[in-house]
């Protein structure tokens, strides 16, 4: 990948793999999570939205069991998380996991960000209580799950332990 180790072997053995399985992951999947990570990286919303369905659907633990469907709600929760954490980054780890299916795939990620910013404004509909900007930082793994459609991210799940980035962050625990 582009912001680790390239795996050599993974654009001929995707595109062997991919030719076999049909499905809807991008044909250039390297080229595909190198522009995403680097859309996520410099918080361009408009470039992520590129990325993605009209109808995308977003679960994040930092959402509080809520989630985000189509691009709208999408914008509004990312505009919040990088106001927070405007010094927000992720690295991949290792190749994706491709899934049989032909339309998903999980892969590794190793974040860090400094909670520099309040966080307001979450849930849209019944917002909770302002959390204060802390100035601590978190840098922890986690994984996401994405599953397309037509080549572009219609489902992204995000997984990480969201009581060890608040614990780091100040928030939470000890």
């Amino acid at each position: 990948m582009s912001t680790v180790e390239h795996i050599d072997y993974l654009g001929d053995t995707y595109s062997k793999v991919r030719a076999q399985l049909g499905g809807s992951l991008p044909a250039d999947l390297d080229g595909f999570l190198t522009r995403w990570f680097a859309a996520v990286n410099a918080q361009d919303i408009d470039a992520q939205l590129e990325f993605v369905t009209d109808d995308i659907y977003v679960e994040d633990p930092a959402m509080q069991g809520r989630f985000t469907r189509g691009k709208d709600e999408f914008r509004r929760f990312a505009e919040i998380t990088y106001k927070a954490f405007p010094d927000m980054r992720f690295t991949e780890i290792g190749a994706p996991y491709i899934a049989l299916d032909g339309d998903s795939l999980a892969l590794r990620w190793r974040g860090t960000a400094t909670l520099t910013g309040d966080i307001s404004g979450w849930p849209p509909e019944n917002p909770g209580p302002v959390v204060k900007a802390t100035g601590k930082g978190f840098d922890l793994e986690g994984f996401d799950i994405y599953r397309f459609t037509g080549g572009r991210i219609s489902t992204w799940l995000i997984r990480y332990d969201n009581l060890e980035m608040g614990t780091q962050l100040g928030l939470a625990g000890g």
